[in-house]
C-alpha cells in the first residue's frame, strides 16, 4: 500500500507567525503540502518560499507569485515531473489569486495535485474553480485539489467540484476557521481515484495551532 500524506494549510501572509507555523508542519510531516498566501514580495518571492521550504524540511516543487500565492512543496523522494503555474484575473486592487498544479510520482504511482486559494467575491469563485478544473483535467492518477475555498461545503463551488467526481471526505468535525475559535470549514482536501484512510485533525496541540496561523490545516491520508 502507497500511503500520501497532503496537508493544506493557509500560513496567513507569507507565513509571519514564524517559528509556530514551522513547528506545526514539522509535527504533521506531510508528503505533499500545498500551501496558500506563501510568500510573494515582487524579486524575493521565489527566495522566500525556497527558504519557507527548508524550514518545512521540504522541498520547492512550484507556485509562489507566479500562482497567486500558491505554493506546492514536496518530502525528498516524491518526483516532480511538472508543474504548472498561473495567476488569475482580478478586479483592480483585489488580492492575487491563482493555481498550482503538479504531476507528481509517488513510488512509481503518478498522482496529480492542484492547489488554490479561491476569491471572497462568489462570481469570482465560479470563475476560479473553473481554472482549477482546467488544470486537473491535464494530470494523470489519482487526483488532489486543496486549498482555501473561501465557503463553506454547501457552496457552489464545492458542489461544482463534486460534480467532477471529487470526493469530500471531511465533516464538520473539523472546522478550520479561525484557528483560534474555528467554526466554519472552508479549507479543503478533496480526492478522486484514491482510498482516504484519514481526513481533517492533524493532531497538533491547539494552542499551537492558533499561534501558527489564522487557519488551522488539513491533512488527508491517502492510499493510492
Amino acid at each position: 500500500m502507497t500511503r500520501l500524506r497532503v496537508l493544506t494549510y493557509n500560513v496567513l501572509q507569507g507565513g509571519r507567525r514564524g517559528q509556530p507555523l514551522t513547528d506545526v508542519v514539522r509535527a504533521v510531516a506531510p508528503d505533499v503540502l500545498v500551501v496558500t498566501e506563501a510568500p510573494k514580495r515582487p524579486l524575493r518571492w521565489r527566495r522566500d518560499c525556497r527558504r519557507m521550504a527548508t524550514r518545512f524540511a521540504l522541498r520547492y516543487a512550484g507556485g509562489g507569485r507566479d500562482a497567486g500565492s500558491n505554493l506546492l512543496l514536496v518530502r525528498r523522494g516524491i518526483e516532480v515531473r511538472s508543474v504548472t503555474a498561473r495567476v488569475l484575473p482580478q478586479p483592480r486592487f483585489a488580492p492575487r489569486r491563482g493555481v498550482v498544479a503538479a504531476q507528481l510520482r509517488v513510488e512509481g504511482r503518478l498522482v496529480g495535485v492542484v492547489g488554490c486559494h479561491l476569491s471572497l467575491d462568489r462570481a469570482g469563485r465560479a470563475r476560479e474553480v473553473e481554472a482549477v478544473l482546467d488544470e486537473a483535467a491535464r494530470l494523470r492518477g489519482p487526483l488532489v485539489v486543496a486549498g482555501d475555498l473561501n465557503e463553506p461545503p454547501d457552496g457552489p463551488s464545492w458542489a461544482r467540484l463534486r460534480s467532477a467526481g471529487l470526493v469530500d471526505p471531511g465533516s464538520g468535525a473539523w472546522p478550520t476557521f479561525p484557528a483560534d475559535r474555528p467554526r466554519s470549514r472552508i479549507d479543503a482536501v478533496l480526492v478522486r481515484d484514491a482510498g482516504v484512510l484519514h481526513h481533517g485533525d492533524p493532531r497538533v496541540a491547539e494552542d499551537l495551532l492558533a499561534a501558527a496561523s489564522d487557519h488551522r490545516p488539513v491533512l488527508a491520508v491517502l492510499d493510492l
